[in-house]
């Protein structure tokens, strides 16, 4: 029996060791397309409850940036107009107090 110098003798374990690298890989693919199925389903648990909730009110007309709650601070009395800035800033900050416009500081 002649021996060949080119051929090496490891050629199963070379093989051993693709096919257990293959078999990681595969379970790696497999972990992570559970996980993303996991995320999916809970995405679509939280879409599906958040249709069963409550319309938001939509704002008042006060409060549409169109002519603004200021312009309609101002429009409401005519006097208002001829204050002084800071007095007019002042009066408006009472204003929207007054009408429940200021987030709650709660």
């Amino acid at each position: 029996m002649r021996h060949f110098p080119c051929v090496s003798e490891p050629v199963a374990p070379a093989i051993v060791i693709s096919l257990y690298s293959a078999m990681g890989l595969l379970f790696l693919l497999v972990a992570m397309m559970v996980g993303i199925s996991r995320r999916l389903t809970r995405i679509e648990r939280r879409l599906a409850a958040g249709g069963r909730r409550e319309e938001v009110a939509a704002p008042s007309l006060a409060e549409t940036p169109a002519g603004g709650t200021f312009d309609t601070f101002l429009n409401e009395d005519p006097a208002r107009r001829l204050m002084s800035k800071g007095e007019q800033f002042a009066a408006y900050r009472r204003w929207r107090h007054e009408n429940g416009l200021n987030w709650s500081h709660s």
